[in-house]
């Protein structure tokens, strides 16, 4: 739907600007009433700065104008600018504040905003704007043999929404049948046509000229026409007017639901602290399938807070875009979390956003003796991780899963035969069996067949992983025993269940490298343990966190497979016991300081709140 694409665009341009949009509208032939089929969507908005850009030096931006998006034309004036052209009864402002299609609307804001359009309105002002505009399209292009019905329109409107204005009729009407009270009996007659005309036509196209438009325009474009006398606006009033904006943005806050923290509204500006991507981009390591992982913080609103909702993160699905709430991350930074601590020493040029409160948060802080744990034994534990996806790599599942009668055996001799061959090689069809358990047994069952007798077959018809059982004559003789073996049948189908889950949700490009290297294991799993212990080793022997990797090289010939399993785990376990003793030998603290940073807590909410 066009609403909810007008919705997005305006949320991307709140995200994108910094700015907060209190009113949208549609502009143009589609608020008048005669759009094209091909017309563009006109959208127009007001929006404002946060408060305090508009007590420095540095001018706010005061206008957005963005090229066409798609079928999409969206432009806006800040308030400052925008009171402003009310106080010179700007008619393209006028029609915005009493557009038929509004988007977005705060509530009270048209209230405000159109009472004050009326106690400043100019008629002069108006009258100008709208004579110039009907004059532009009369002394142009309709000066044609045959002109396009777009520009006759155009030129009505502007024209009969100056004579609506001359008759004292104050602020014209935006939609063109409403601004038609006020046209003579000649041009009615002719609109119906005109409008059909144009709905049905492209705006290229061109018509005949209409005698009796023509005349009305001459009439009423005639330079010895007496207008009313130009007057000032109360500039108090429009001054009232922006200060009352501000303030509204501040009072109509308010509280935010759990549902409304999506990935889309943390990132604006209000709820954004920080913002940045991270992975291999942020430790050198990426290669050309490299994914860009983005981790962020953002403050929950005191208003949330301070009700029954609680908010940790924000993520998409598959978790390649995490953004904390600023009391979570800060509660991992407390357990020395490694993917958290990152973020505190990210490259510059990894950066997105961060606020100047985020700086708040120094990596002295937290750095403790619990990254022996949160980094060197977690390494160690991403060495069984990378073997066990071997048996992924190398035992590839079918895509259809075997049936329970496939796991059912008949004793011949001294082995067993599969029960569906042991009955082909006696040109008997399963349907044709009856099947019955033996009590005292598990997983054994009598199998019968007589030509003469009628059986319901092996497995039920609407689930093939249940048996069907018969009834028998007790005076029937078995055929066969047959068994089940019922754990390798759910061991057969928990393994393809897992193997299928992690094709769906596999790295291809990953899996791809795993399998041409060979080696029998993950290799990007080892790279990050052999990166986590040299960073283990650095916190414990010098008491800094490196993002950025100064040995890439190397670690991009572990990720390619270069060397064998057991070399890297010996180097791995090798190191380990070179940080444990590192870490026994630092000065850093056993924990992070619980309450200091409690404080910094408050003062980042108050200072990014405030």
């Amino acid at each position: 739907m066009i609403e909810k694409r007008i919705e997005h665009l305006l949320n991307d341009l709140e995200t994108k600007h910094g700015v907060r949009i209190h009113y949208a509208c549609e502009s143009g032939s589609r608020a008048w009433g005669f759009a094209s089929p091909d017309s563009d969507y006109d959208i127009r908005f007001i929006y404002s700065h946060e408060e305090e850009a508009y007590l420095g030096v540095s001018a706010e931006k005061s206008t957005i104008e963005l090229p066409l998006i798609g079928d999409l034309d969206p432009g806006g004036w800040d308030i400052r600018k925008a009171a402003l052209l009310l106080g010179k009864s700007n008619g393209a402002l006028n029609e915005w504040l009493h557009s038929p299609a509004v988007y977005r609307a705060e509530p009270d804001f048209l209230n405000r905003w159109r009472a004050v359009a009326r106690q400043v309105f100019s008629p002069r002002a108006a009258i100008d704007h709208y004579r110039g505009l009907a004059k532009q399209m009369w002394a142009g292009k309709l000066q044609k043999e045959r002109v396009r019905a777009k520009d006759y329109l155009y030129a009505l409107r502007a024209s009969l929404a100056m004579r609506w204005i001359l008759l004292g009729k104050g602020i014209p009407p935006v939609a063109f049948q409403e601004v038609l009270e006020v046209a003579p009996v000649e041009i009615l007659e002719l609109i119906p046509e005109l409008l059909a005309y144009k709905a049905a036509t492209l705006e290229s196209e061109t018509m005949n000229r209409l005698p009796a438009v023509d005349r009305f325009l001459e009439e009423i474009l005639d330079p010895s026409l007496e207008l009313p006398a130009a007057c000032a606006p109360d500039r108090e009033i429009l001054d009232r007017l922006f200060r009352s904006q501000l303030t509204a943005r501040r009072s109509t806050e308010r509280p935010m639901t759990r549902e409304e923290f999506t990935l889309e509204r943390i990132r604006k500006p209000d709820l954004l602290l920080f913002d940045a991507v991270v992975g291999s981009h942020a430790y050198g390591t990426a290669v050309e399938t490299s994914d860009e992982d983005r981790r962020g913080v953002f403050v929950a609103p005191t208003s949330f807070l301070q009700g029954l909702d609680a908010i940790e993160q924000v993520n998409d699905e598959r978790s390649d875009q995490v953004y904390y709430e600023v009391g979570r991350f800060v509660e991992l930074l407390l357990k020395n979390n490694p993917n958290v601590l990152e973020l505190l020493a990210i490259p510059d040029d990894c950066l997105r956003v961060r606020h100047p409160v985020f700086g708040l948060l120094t990596m002295d802080l937290f750095l403790s003796k619990r990254c022996l744990v949160t980094f060197g034994e977690y390494a160690m534990g991403q060495i069984q991780k990378a073997r066990g996806l071997n048996k992924k790599i190398v035992n590839p599942q079918p895509e259809s899963r075997r049936t329970l009668l496939e796991f059912c055996h008949v004793p011949e001799g001294q082995g067993s035969v599969p029960v569906v061959e042991w009955l082909a090689d006696r040109g008997i069809e399963v349907g044709q069996c009856g099947l019955t358990s033996v009590s005292g047994t598990a997983d054994l069952f009598a199998l019968y067949h007589e030509p003469s007798a009628t059986y319901r077959g092996l497995v039920s018809p609407k689930d093939p992983d249940a048996f069907q059982f018969s009834s028998v004559p007790i005076s029937a003789k078995p055929l066969a025993w047959m068994h089940c073996n019922r754990d390798a049948f759910r061991n057969h189908c928990k393994a393809h269940r897992e193997y299928w889950e992690w094709v769906e949700q596999r790295n291809e490009a990953r899996y791809q490298t795993n399998a041409e290297h060979g080696r029998g294991y993950d290799s990007k799993n080892l790279l990050h343990t052999l990166r986590l212990l040299d960073m283990a080793e650095e916190i414990a022997t010098e008491g800094v966190l490196r993002v950025r990797r100064p040995n890439r090289d190397f670690l991009l010939k572990v990720r390619a497979g270069e060397f064998d399993y057991e070399t890297l785990v010996g180097q791995a376990e090798e190191q380990l016991e070179r940080v444990k003793q590192a870490f026994a030998n630092s000065s850093l603290p056993e924990d992070p300081d619980r309450a200091a940073v409690n404080q910094i807590l408050i003062q980042i909410r108050q200072e990014f709140g405030g």
